[in-house]
């Protein structure tokens, strides 16, 4: 009976290490998508910027050659 125990216990923190590790595989991968959607919107805000100021760039090299 002793080595059942011994069995059980081995176990049960065998099984709670892997749930650990999934939980923490998990929580990482929720973490990642969100950056990439954070990271995605700013890329799109700073391509929509740029894009407005290089429409401008010809008519301010306009006023400054005038």
């Amino acid at each position: 009976m002793k080595n059942v125990w011994k069995g059980l216990s081995v176990g049960a923190f065998a099984g709670a290490a892997v749930g650990i590790m999934l939980d923490v595989v998990e929580g990482t991968g929720r973490r990642a998508a969100e950056v990439s959607a954070n990271a995605k919107a700013g890329a799109t805000h700073i391509a929509g910027v740029v894009g407005e100021k290089l429409e401008e760039l010809p008519g301010r090299v306009r006023d400054l050659v005038e």
